[in-house]
């Protein structure tokens, strides 16, 4: 079978790696899809994130479909449409090689951790969880940073009548809009650069937008105010944090959810800043509320993908993320 492999930076390739062997409370599953994320893949690629020896096996927003089951396995049965299919260093035959995480693979790895740890499918989040029927493999890629949308704004205390600021305008900031706006969280303003964001995230639920230095009305009165309750960092970059310490108040909390580049990490002031917090991201458990959105028509995943195209055509989609001409590129396979 084939993958898609970084070589080197800034150098990727397709290359033949053996077929996985799943253990006792694994699946085997062939993917589908997979998507490419447009922050942390391209910083793998640069050897901005979790740098380190080569060959790299990518992709961590996969989908595939449970072909065979190891002998212990209970939660998955064959034909059922798994998220985050990956594959482990282990399973990378080349001196150095890693994974990260292994997505990018024509077959994967599921793991039945319930069945391991003596639980019933659900007692515990696990990001291997089961895409729902009626949902295309081709979009199911996209329940995954949604699902990071909705658990970050959880982990952020955010609620209706607490102001929130999201400073950035890139799919993950885009995301984090559409799901305050569904939660009813506002008023809720979003920080860019540039004036032409502002008409999509007014579209995506947001009350302001803030190009630069102009300021609408919505912004300045929370700021007269003392500042917003709560902010997001969703860009990975000092300046997107320096701008969340900037508007945010005295007492109120900045979620850093951007991954900043290694060679320009986040300034030790900026992080020990008390209203500072990394809380991590658990979207398995925000499963359940995505599938009961997308049930009641409050989510349509193809709304989130603006090119779909065949995974050996890679490069070309890796190049319109990287020079912004895509907002959220699907890979498919088969």
């Amino acid at each position: 079978m084939r993958g898609i492999f970084v070589t080197g930076i800034n150098r990727t390739a397709i290359l033949e790696l053996p077929e996985p062997e799943p253990g006792p409370y694994e699946a085997l599953v062939e993917v589908l899809a997979c998507g490419i994320c447009n922050s942390t893949d391209w910083k793998i690629i640069e050897g901005e994130f979790v740098s380190g020896t080569f060959p790299i096996l990518l992709g961590h927003e996969a989908v595939g479909r449970v072909i065979s089951v190891g002998r212990e396995v209970r939660s998955f049965q064959v034909g059922d449409l798994v998220l985050r299919s990956a594959l482990r260093d282990e399973h990378v035959p080349f001196p150095g090689g890693r994974s990260c995480w292994g997505g990018f693979v024509e077959k994967a790895i599921v793991t039945d951790v319930w069945a391991e740890q003596g639980a019933g499918y659900n007692a515990f989040p696990h990001p291997q969880q089961i895409v729902p029927e009626g949902v295309a493999p081709a979009h199911a890629p996209v329940m995954i940073p949604l699902k990071e949308a909705i658990y970050c704004l959880r982990s952020t205390d955010v609620q209706p009548g607490r102001s929130l600021a999201i400073v950035g305008t890139g799919p993950v900031a885009q995301a984090l809009t559409f799901v305050a706006n569904l939660s009813d969280v506002h008023p809720l303003v979003v920080f860019g650069r540039r004036a032409e964001w502002a008409e999509r995230f007014a579209r995506l639920g947001a009350d302001g937008y803030v190009a630069g230095s102009d300021w609408p009305p919505e912004a300045r009165e929370i700021l007269e105010r003392g500042g917003f309750d709560r902010a997001i960092e969703a860009v990975g970059s000092r300046v997107a944090l320096d701008r969340c310490l900037e508007v945010i108040s005295q007492d109120g909390r900045v979620n850093v959810y951007g991954v900043a580049p290694e060679s320009e990490p986040y300034l030790p002031d900026q992080m020990s800043d008390p209203r500072v917090f990394r809380p991590g991201v658990a979207e398995a458990e925000a499963h359940d509320t995505l599938v009961r959105w997308i049930a009641e028509g409050r989510v349509d995943l193809s709304d989130w993908i603006s090119h779909q195209m065949p995974w050996t055509d890679y490069r070309r989609g890796f190049d319109m993320v990287h020079d912004k001409t895509a907002n959220r590129v699907i890979l498919t396979f088969g």
